[in-house]
């Protein structure tokens, strides 16, 4: 008698598939990208070193702008599990963009219990996932609260969280505007990875934002 396929072996199949799919996908764009924010917008990185080559690792980054995801994906040597907001899969537009990449869709609400055991077991299998605390894009460019979601996907795994960045996104292309401004000057600075296992919530969000302060993130005094 024929044994029977396990009844996920189809979805695991897909999972690889896509897996595979993204990864060709964002290493035959990276050149690409990097180019564009190079001719339009002077992109400059600073300290891509500290990004672990190996392992897990939790990327947290300012929102400023719709470039966002693409520029930490310019900026780091590695391979990135982007979060989108579930609620994008509504948009025909969004559908089209992403067909093909391999992303860990999260809803706002803090309540998707599925999606975070999801990303701690892909950054403890030793993926890198990229956040953005602040949840929703910068309305004048500077930070705003940073969010603790971030820390028990790195504390569960364990793995460390890397604070990213972006300067002058805002100005390049802000929320308001349907299209990017070019000429306008970006830059990325990569602080040192930051161990928060030991760390509870509030302090953990506290000493990304301070190392986003550091790097020279602009506060946001109404926050």
């Amino acid at each position: 008698m024929t044994e029977l396929a396990p009844s996920n072996a189809p979805s695991r199949r897909s999972g690889r598939f896509i897996k595979a799919l993204s990864r060709t996908l964002h290493f035959t764009f990276k050149q690409p990208l990097r180019l564009y924010f190079l001719l339009f917008h002077g992109l400059r990185v600073e300290g891509a070193r500290h990004c672990p080559r190996k392992g897990g690792c939790v990327v947290v980054s300012n929102h400023q702008s719709f470039y966002d995801p693409p520029l930490v994906g310019v900026a780091l040597p590695r391979m990135l599990i982007y979060t989108p907001r579930a609620s994008l899969k509504g948009s025909w537009f969004y559908r089209i963009v992403t067909r093909g990449l391999d992303l860990e869709p999260v809803a706002r609400d803090g309540r998707d219990v599925g999606a975070a055991r999801r990303m701690i077991e892909r950054v403890r299998d030793g993926e890198v996932l990229v956040l953005f605390p602040e949840q929703t894009r910068t309305r004048d460019g500077s930070l705003g609260t940073i969010t603790p979601g971030f820390h028990m996907i790195a504390a569960h795994a364990p793995a460390p969280v890397l604070p990213v960045l972006i300067e002058g996104a805002f100005e390049a292309w802000p929320r308001t505007d349907k299209r990017p401004h070019w000429g306008r000057r970006i830059r990325i600075r990569v602080g040192e990875p930051i161990e928060v296992k030991d760390l509870k919530r509030d302090e953990a969000a506290k000493r990304v934002e301070a190392a986003l302060l550091a790097l020279g993130a602009k506060r946001n005094e109404g926050a």
